[in-house]
């Protein structure tokens, strides 16, 4: 088709890093200047998308084509097929009428002048090639499964650099981090205990312990979602169980960006591979840790919205009406009184407690069988204990640096002399500069760590007095802001209920009183 040489031709490319290995969106604009000296038309626009797929409408340089052509500035659009401008079917059909409406046509190096059967046919076709893209992707994902690991880093595992025969990296290959494998064996254990993901990553901080991204700790990090498989205490790799597959990326056709969004796989289409070599948590712990992630999540659906959330109050959804049963809750600042009575008018238990006193008298009962010679002397093993925990700790920490360091220090020689044998890509250069800053972070976290001091143990009397003065400033010391939500969650599991007075009954004052406080206790 013979074009006038005063028709205005835009050129466009595109390519994408994600979804397939194209040739560079400049590239293709210098292999169509061949079609265009053809056309003899006159150039006014080249529009570029790199690493764009073509599945997205909302790409900066079809933009500003799209809005040229509105203008009518554009007579002909040339690129290299007709797949640089639309993967998707819909998008090649509403593509092909809009040029039709501006009297715009397209011509390809590999299609010619695309004609509305042309169209219609690459459509199709691009939809075919997408489909089967992305079966052979997770075809070739599920086999790389096989050997090396297709994921992001999990923490309690590093990277192992080896190159293959003709030096390039070697993708996927893990190896257990003992000093992270510590700290996954720490939370396992310590959730397993029944302590709360909130005390967990408080204690971890509190030690100075790195999180997964070298920032703090936080509770959603240690709990995840087990139904997602995701946390700590969910990632099957830890048991030496690596899964592929769980989640599935899809992009939303009703949204202009083609925005994606991912669903979970039905768990028959999950990909299971075993790979021993990374255990790190044993299968008596992982399963003492799911059976009390289950316990904890069972009450949940039953209990009122307020026990759901943190508690606020020492003894919250633990005191019961003598009269009808329902909870006694907070009214005002200082009192509890009958929900019953209060939010229903159903109780005719108009009595109030006062919230200083309940407490004291509950924590008395605790006093009085907390101080005894046997407690005094498990409280002394625990302070040990954990003296000892603390110490071991800071030395494994100070040892962990020096040897990772070490290791990085290593991996920077072996990359530099990999470079200098003429064995450069962007990935290894990539690779030394990660190095580089990781080596400069070892350095100053060393540098800052302080001088290990061993802590000396109090004499038994000292410890038997401290032991007194905390069980008799129980009721102070919970109430702390920092520790009463995990103080009442402690009690929750403790105490079953604490049933109030008959209207008549006055609450104790003392603690030679206790007995006379109904209070029914878990367990034996």
């Amino acid at each position: 088709m013979l074009m006038k040489a005063s028709r205005t031709i835009a050129i466009y490319g595109r390519h994408s890093t994600s979804m397939q290995t194209a040739t560079l969106s400049a590239d293709q604009a210098v292999s169509c200047m061949k079609l265009v000296d053809y056309l003899g038309g006159r150039v006014v626009a080249t529009y570029l998308d790199p690493e764009q797929s073509g599945y997205r409408r909302a790409r900066a340089g079809l933009k500003k084509l799209l809005g040229n052509i509105e203008n009518g500035r554009v007579d002909i659009v040339v690129c290299e097929a007709l797949d640089r401008l639309a993967r998707d079917a819909e998008d090649v059909a509403w593509l092909g009428k809009k040029l039709a409406y501006h009297r715009v046509s397209l011509h390809t190096v590999s299609e010619g002048h695309v004609d509305e059967i042309k169209f219609a046919v690459a459509g199709l076709l691009g939809a075919i090639f997408l489909k089967h893209l992305i079966d052979k992707t997770v075809r070739g994902m599920a086999a790389v499964l096989a050997g090396r690991f297709a994921g992001g880093r999990a923490y309690g595992f590093k990277r192992v650099i080896r190159l293959d025969a003709r030096g390039e990296l070697i993708r996927g290959l893990l190896e257990i981090d003992e000093a992270q494998a510590d700290i996954v064996r720490r939370i396992y254990t310590e959730f397993a205990a029944g302590q709360s993901s909130i005390q967990i990553a408080k204690g971890l901080n509190e030690d100075g312990i790195p999180g997964p991204r070298g920032g703090q700790w936080n509770a959603s990090t240690i709990r995840g979602d087990p139904k997602k498989a995701v946390g700590i205490l969910n990632n099957p790799l830890y048991v030496g169980q690596l899964v592929w597959g769980r989640r599935q990326w899809r992009r939303n056709p009703d949204s202009e960006t083609r925005e994606r969004r991912y669903r979970l796989r039905d768990k028959s289409e999950w990909v299971e591979v075993a790979v021993p070599y990374l255990r790190i948590v044993d299968d008596h712990l992982w399963d003492a840790v799911h059976a009390e992630i289950e316990q904890r999540q069972r009450p949940q659906a039953d209990a009122p919205l307020g026990r759901q959330n943190r508690k606020k109050h020492l003894l919250s959804g633990l005191i019961r009406c003598s009269v009808c049963g329902s909870n006694y809750t907070i009214s005002g600042k200082d009192y509890y009184r009958c929900a019953g009575q209060k939010e229903r008018g159903t109780c005719g238990n108009t009595v109030s407690v006062r919230k200083a006193l309940v407490e004291h008298a509950t924590m008395a009962v605790f006093q009085h069988h907390l101080f005894t010679p046997e407690h005094a002397r498990i409280f002394a093993e625990e302070f040990a204990r954990e003296r000892d925990r603390l110490t071991r700790h800071a030395e494994r920490h100070d040892d962990a640096l020096i040897e990772r360091l070490a290791v990085v220090t290593a991996e920077i020689a072996n990359l530099g002399a990999n470079m200098l044998a003429g064995v450069i890509s962007e990935t290894l250069t990539k690779l030394l500069v990660e190095r580089e800053t990781e080596k400069q972070r070892l350095e100053a976290q060393i540098q800052l760590q302080p001088d290990i001091e061993t802590i000396t143990l109090p004499a038994p009397a000292d410890l038997t007095a401290i032991f007194a003065k905390k069980a008799q400033n129980l009721r102070e010391t919970l109430n702390e802001e920092k520790i009463r939500g995990d103080a009442a969650d402690i009690l929750s599991r403790l105490i079953e209920g604490i049933r109030t007075p008959k209207l008549t009954y006055q609450w104790p004052e003392n603690g030679e009183q206790v007995s006379e406080l109904p209070i029914w206790r878990r367990g034996p």
